[in-house]
């Protein structure tokens, strides 16, 4: 029997909802600490985990939430039960700056003691974490030291916390290069790398550790899932949901979207971000562009189902871009609706067969590729679609995602 520790900031669903209740009034575009899809990201590797007949989980969860965003002075520790083999304990602590951060780290840090012990006769016991939760991970790998409990990290946003991608950020403050000295001796003491992109080795894995490149996941439980030709908009529909970020691409999006004179296309936005505004004011001034804010990301899948083509704008050429495998490709791909993205550097050459490209990373690239894509025949663009699904299904689902996760631990002996 497998014994898995996972720990990270990810709550359940139901706390993740109770989290987002809430939120202090004017509070807006915040659902919680972290993204949806980091949320998202964890929980499927989670659910793949609980899914097997040989493995235990615990799941220890620090949750992320501000004095100056959540209301609620101390957030009690409550434990919630998913399944027979998945346990979700949210360690209390008293939300105040830095106050928090040390008693979430303490409580990890004697949850993780007394599971080791309880464990201690077991073969196969992986402590994995997510690595951008810095304030606890210290912790957890004092804790693990000479138990012979193998550790491992999954990097799936390593700009936001190294400090070395300067373009990811609009500044860069004392305490990204402060971490970018400080976390990889921390890391060093990992047994496995789980990265997004080949490119993320060199930069925090400089000890050599074992590693391998997993550069997203999809819901196993969008098999079930029909995406319809006869169920489509009306209208030629292009979709994009996900973080508005002027790096990202959104610019980019909107100027060449507006390139395209056709009157009958649209584009629907979601999502929340700093240039939210920019995309609100493109849409009073033309009628072919809906914005439509944050909504459920269960809702997004659908309106993603009914889309002609999803699109992925974010620059190739950015820095930034090579350690980044943006989990909305996943998604998109698994809807069975088209995607057409850049060829971003971290993307494996194989996806190529699945999806569309922009070729270039300017406006009128992505004009260029709108209007060659939406020439195509709609059943054409539909195979392709479905031909993406069933890739990523058959070869990136969480299933098979977390499994390729214990096989790397149980060879690093």
């Amino acid at each position: 029997m497998i014994k898995a520790l996972y720990i990270s900031s990810v709550p359940s669903f139901a706390e993740f909802e109770r989290i987002a209740s809430l939120r202090r009034p004017g509070v807006q575009h915040v659902t919680y600490g972290m993204s949806e899809s980091g949320f998202k990201f964890h929980t499927l590797i989670m659910d793949g985990l609980d899914g097997r007949d040989d493995c235990e989980v615990l799941s220890l969860v620090g949750r992320s939430v501000s004095r100056s965003m959540y209301r609620g002075g101390y957030w009690h520790a409550s434990r919630e039960r998913r399944s027979e083999s998945l346990e979700i304990r949210h360690v209390g602590f008293l939300n105040a700056p830095f106050v928090k951060q040390v008693q979430i780290a303490a409580s990890i840090f004697g949850h993780t003691l007394r599971w080791l012990w309880k464990n201690r006769n077991e073969e196969n016991r992986f402590v994995i974490m997510d690595a951008s939760y810095i304030t606890v991970i210290p912790a957890v790998l004092l804790a693990t030291a000479a138990t012979g409990a193998r550790t491992a990290a999954i990097f799936a946003d390593i700009y936001s916390y190294m400090g070395r991608a300067q373009d990811a950020r609009e500044e860069s403050r004392l305490v990204h290069r402060i971490l970018q000295r400080v976390m990889p001796r921390v890391y060093g003491r990992l047994d496995l790398f789980v990265l997004l992109t080949e490119q993320m080795n060199a930069l925090v894995n400089r000890t050599g550790k074992p590693h391998i490149v997993m550069e997203g996941l999809v819901d196993f439980g969008m098999t079930d899932r029909q995406n319809s030709l006869e169920e489509k908009s009306r209208q030629p529909t292009i979709m994009y949901a996900g973080a508005l970020r002027k790096q990202y691409g959104l610019e980019m999006l909107l100027n060449g979207f507006l390139m395209v004179q056709d009157p009958n296309i649209r584009l629907e936005i979601y999502g929340g971000g700093d240039y939210s505004t920019a995309i609100e004011d493109a849409a009073l001034g033309d009628r072919r562009i809906s914005y439509c804010g944050t909504i459920p990301n269960s809702e997004v899948v659908e309106r993603e189902m009914r889309a002609w083509i999803l699109v992925n704008p974010r620059p190739a050429n950015s820095e930034f871009a090579k350690y980044s495998f943006p989990s909305k490709n996943m998604e998109y791909m698994a809807s069975g609706t088209p995607l057409l993205t850049t060829r971003l550097p971290g993307m494996p050459i194989e996806y190529l067969d699945y999806v569309s490209t922009i070729d270039g990373d300017d406006a009128a690239a992505l004009a260029a590729a709108i209007e060659r894509e939406l020439a195509r025949d709609p059943r054409e663009l539909h195979e392709q679609g479905e031909r993406a699904k069933a890739f990523v299904l058959a070869r990136k689902s969480n299933v098979i995602q977390s499994a390729r996760i214990l096989e790397a631990m149980e060879n690093c002996r």
